[in-house]
């Protein structure tokens, strides 16, 4: 497969940040009754009962053109369709190495064509599927894994990968863009470091990339940044740009969220040695970054605004950026009666919704609006 590289943005386009005093929900934009507040219309998960609410683990959620919710769960190896009043309507996928089949699934998108993208990394593809349900293709044409977090451009998808060469010592990461019937991918963003211990306990343990695009562009963040920064890479190879929050500076993390960071490494450290997996990392200590990650997700809505949303605040708190605007103009938090600090959001052209991947009750989909 042949390469282009597209160099419109370079790495100091992460190096963002302010050097003035932390700001703060109280010092910015106070919570009144008069700011636009994201609610719940549908709850879509039970803890016991009918088998098609019940989830293990969801991975990823996306809304087909039409409005449904389309859930990845990665324990199941499924994706299931649900009408936005929460009705269930199908199921696809299962566990396999055969087409339509997953090892490994982590993440998923609608295409604007109304078939299903789903990236399985480990095994090396992305399956596509109609939207009756049924498997059309495999897509397995990379150098290496697939990736591990896709977002739909047109009938296409960008993706983020990421390669490790063990001979070099070196670990790559780069976003690059698959569209359907080209004869090449297209690489906007790249960038390598050295292969060791840390590094890859600190991948493991990273949050998610942010990852999306709207009809000209592809909006991705740096998810273990401490720099408020989200990159604009323009799909005609014009040049980039970035969001941005001027006068940002990092915020340090409370003690009690330090202690939750060494509490999910052991965690996870023990799951992974339980499974046979993790010996170059036994022995390790975990030092957790002790200032929050600028932030934590980034979306787009119906309206061509950018949600990007702050990684230091407990509450749910969205900074909104109209279409080609480098500053937000406006805030949006989420219900603070819902207490849904660790949910991940996922603000699309056709909906909202909110998922916590590891909850302490049961796993469940919420759909959300404004």
């Amino acid at each position: 497969m042949r390469v282009l590289l597209i160099s419109a943005l370079v790495l100091s386009l992460f190096a963002c940040g302010g050097t003035e005093q932390p700001v703060s929900d109280s010092e910015d934009v106070p919570f009144e009754p008069e700011t636009p507040v994201l609610r719940v219309t549908t709850e879509i998960g039970v803890e016991l009962g009918d088998s098609n609410f019940v989830f293990g683990v969801i991975r990823d959620v996306d809304f087909t053109a039409d409005g449904n919710i389309a859930v990845l769960d990665m324990q199941k190896k499924k994706i299931s369709i649900f009408s936005p009043p929460g009705e269930f309507l199908g199921e696809f996928g299962g566990a396999g190495e055969g087409p339509g089949e997953f090892l490994n699934p982590q993440g998923i998108t609608c295409l604007s064509d109304g078939r299903i993208a789903v990236t399985d990394p480990f095994s090396r593809k992305v399956e596509i599927f109609g939207s009756n349900l049924q498997h059309m293709e495999t897509f397995s044409d990379f150098a290496s894994r697939a990736p591990f977090v896709i977002t739909a451009v047109g009938a296409g998808f960008a993706g983020e990968q990421g390669d490790f060469n063990r001979d070099a010592g070196t670990a790559t990461t780069s976003v690059a863009l698959w569209e359907e019937d080209a004869d090449s991918m297209i690489v906007f963003f790249e960038i390598e470091n050295n292969l060791s211990p840390d590094y890859i306990l600190n991948r493991i343990l990273k949050p998610r990339s942010g990852l999306i695009s709207d009809n000209g562009n592809i909006y991705y963040s740096v998810p273990e940044s401490e720099e408020y920064s989200v990159s604009v890479y323009p799909i005609n190879g014009s040049e980039g740009y970035v969001l941005s929050r001027p006068g940002y500076a990092p915020v340090a993390k409370s003690a009690e969220d330090l202690q939750e960071d060494i509490d999910a490494y052991e965690y996870r450290m023990q799951a992974m040695a339980s499974s046979g997996r993790g010996r170059r990392l036994a022995g390790m200590t975990y030092d957790p970054p002790a200032d929050y990650y600028a932030i934590s997700s980034i979306g787009a809505d119906s309206e061509g605004n950018i949600w990007v949303q702050r990684g230091w605040e407990s509450n749910p708190t969205f900074d909104l950026f109209p279409p080609g605007a480098t500053e937000s103009v406006e805030t949006v938090f989420a219900d603070p009666d819902l207490e849904l600090s660790d949910f991940t959001f996922v603000i699309s052209p056709h909906g909202m919704a909110a998922f916590n991947p590891n909850p302490d009750d049961y796993p469940r989909v919420l759909i959300l609006s404004l």
